[in-house]
């Protein structure tokens, strides 16, 4: 849209068309006007300061390129502040950074904007300050997500497995915690085991040590990882072996955006051999945004009619979510002298094949659970256990098997 079309309450619009500046700000009072112009310059950003709010920024974005960096004044009505932004941030393209400011001053808020997907919010009056250090995150960030598509063209994601369940109750968090110690003990491969379950995570229950306290501080300040927050955040079991998982109070609210959960994936990859990530089944937007980052997806399901229908919807939608990650289908508590249906039935229906069946083992299932140790490290010469070391082959098929076996006891420093 001409700059002559456009109500110029402060005078200094520049009437020769700019071809995408990198910061468009849409503001509605003198001081955030001049506080953008001034940041832009600072930062040496090509930019347009407008009058206006959200429905102009979408009429801006309708005839003109995206800038690298939006900013918007969206008053004080919270209500109608937070579906025009809505709306404004589905329009974004990917590139797109999006800072919001407004008189708002409730932490419920903030969090709801940063859920939509906006980089920061920042309240009136707006100062030097807090813009410079708005726009200095989002270039962490941006940094953070090129380094992790670097990372991405080397690695292709081979390096990041998740685990997840096509129902609750079907032994995923099981699975993850014995692949994990098969990695980093028998294929001595370096291995962070990572628990999404924020709140009823059994990670660190099941292993025996104390939920770390860094991983919601990761998740919502991302520009604070690297190679020392994620050693002094993350429980070490042994040398190649680390575990984040927490607790939260159930009564607060955690906010965080698809980016955090990105940049901590790729931060933890990058100083591990292998990642195992244990996702929840029923944390919608939390399980697509880890869907989508990585190289292998381990679905695993029992031989039940209500597994069959929702490992149905679960590969179906992976697929949609991550058409290029290698999924793996895996039946667990196998073995049994019963099953609900027949494995060639339940293949047909499903439509693939089940890559491995883990064989129950209820007597060491029980004992791992009361020593807080992995079925595989108190018999790696089960079947339970072979099954399991045949699936870490699988997540990481060019390792060789370290002859040398570590007591699990020497690995985590205890005596007993």
């Amino acid at each position: 849209m001409p700059a002559s079309k456009i109500d110029d309450i402060f005078n200094d619009l520049d009437t020769e068309p700019v071809s995408a500046p990198e910061l468009v700000a849409f503001v509605g009072d003198g001081q955030t006007h001049d506080v953008t112009l001034s940041i832009s310059r600072q930062l040496g950003y090509p930019a347009e300061v407008r009058d206006g709010e959200c429905h102009d920024a979408m009429s801006y974005l309708a005839d003109n390129p995206a800038p690298r960096y939006l900013v918007i004044d969206i008053g004080n009505d919270e209500l109608s502040a937070a579906t025009s932004i809505f709306s404004l941030v589905a329009a974004l393209p990917e590139g797109t950074k999006a800072i919001a400011v407004g008189a708002i001053n409730d932490i419920g808020f903030y969090r709801e904007m940063i859920e939509i997907g906006l980089t920061d919010y920042l309240l009136k009056p707006l100062t030097e300050k807090t813009l410079l250090a708005a726009f200095h995150k989002a270039e962490r960030a941006e940094e953070a997500n090129r380094d992790r598509e670097n990372s991405l063209q080397v690695t292709g994601n081979n390096n990041k497995t998740v685990v997840i369940g096509a129902r609750g109750g079907v032994g995923a968090s099981t699975i993850a915690v014995n692949l994990a110690w098969v990695l980093s003990d028998q294929l001595n491969c370096k291995t962070a085991l990572l628990d999404m379950d924020i709140e009823f995570g059994t990670i660190a229950l099941a292993l025996d040590v104390e939920p770390t306290r860094g991983l919601r501080e990761a998740l919502e300040k991302p520009e604070r990882l690297d190679s020392l927050f994620i050693s002094s955040t993350t429980a070490k079991l042994s040398d190649n072996l680390a575990v984040m998982a927490t607790e939260e109070n159930l009564t607060e609210d955690i906010s965080f955006s698809p980016d955090g959960i990105a940049i901590l994936m790729e931060a933890l990859a990058r100083e591990h051999s292998q990642l195992i990530i244990d996702v929840p089944r029923t944390a919608v937007k939390l399980r697509k945004s880890i869907l989508s980052e990585v190289g292998t997806i381990i679905l695993v399901t029992d031989y039940s009619l209500p597994s069959l229908r929702d490992c149905i919807r679960t590969q179906s939608a992976i697929k949609t979510i991550n058409s290029s990650c290698k999924l793996l289908i895996v039946a667990n508590k196998t073995g049994g002298p019963v099953t609900a249906m027949p494995p060639a039935e339940f293949e047909k229906a499903l439509g693939t094949k089940i890559i491995a069946n883990i064989p129950d083992d209820i007597k060491l299932s029980i004992k791992a659970a009361n020593t807080g140790k992995p079925a595989v490290a108190i018999d790696t010469k089960s079947k339970m256990s072979k099954a399991l070391f045949a699936l870490a082959k699988e997540i990481a098929p060019d390792v060789s098997a370290n002859n040398k076996k570590t007591s699990w006891f020497k690995m985590v420093g205890r005596k007993k």
